[in-house]
């Protein structure tokens, strides 16, 4: 058989490898993300809920005091609504926090290797109430419109999460988050440390402020 034709014939079979290479790598993809995910599943919530409670009782300037409060999130987790390049989050500096365990930061990339659905599991403060809203419902050239005031009543803007990465012992979290709230949020990388059974915020990082 002619070199040429031998070439011509083995292309298709290192196609057909590569896909099924590409194929396998998917599938475990998958089942690791699931797996991080159910890992730390009921703790996720749990910091969230510490942050979001945080900002609910302390912080003035993106959430206001006093009254009711909705808070509107987007019910599907994802990271940089504003980050350009939000694929390549996995290189982005700001996400190198000095006290960041190696795991937690392994787990942060692999529990949002998908976007997953985010549940009604929040505690927060007790003016607060949570909506879960899909994406179409909550862009930013609609906020501020009559429809978005209409919907979402007493709504300080709307957020974004990503899943939550967290180190072996679950002691160490980190995640990324988006609020918009009209003339006012930000986006950031939060480091949080479990002490004494709590959630505290121990550094944030800023993508953007407005």
């Amino acid at each position: 058989m002619p070199v040429i034709d031998r070439i011509w014939w083995r292309i298709p079979r290192a196609t057909l490898a590569l896909l099924s290479t590409v194929a396998v790598l998917a599938v475990v993809v998958v089942i690791i993300g699931w797996v991080e995910r159910k890992r730390n599943a009921d703790e996720e919530y749990a910091v969230y809920s510490a942050y979001l409670s945080e900002g609910q009782l302390n912080d003035a300037h993106d959430w206001s005091v006093g009254g009711p409060v909705q808070l509107v999130i987007e019910d599907t987790t994802r990271i940089g609504e504003n980050l350009r390049w939000s694929a390549l989050h996995v290189l982005d500096g700001c996400a190198s926090f000095g006290q960041l365990h190696a795991s937690t930061r392994a787990s942060f990339l692999v529990r949002n290797l998908l976007h997953t659905r985010i549940l009604p599991k929040f505690v927060l403060p007790r003016r607060a109430t949570v909506v879960l809203a899909p994406k179409s419902d909550i862009e930013p050239r609609l906020q501020g419109s009559p429809e978005f005031q209409k919907k979402f009543p007493h709504n300080m803007g709307f957020i974004i999460l990503s899943g939550v990465g967290f180190n072996v012992s679950r002691t160490q979290a980190v995640f990324y988050i988006d609020h918009f709230c009209g003339l006012c949020g930000g986006g950031r990388y939060v480091l949080m440390e479990k002490a004494n059974g709590s959630w505290q915020v121990r550094d944030e990082h800023y993508t953007w402020i407005s």
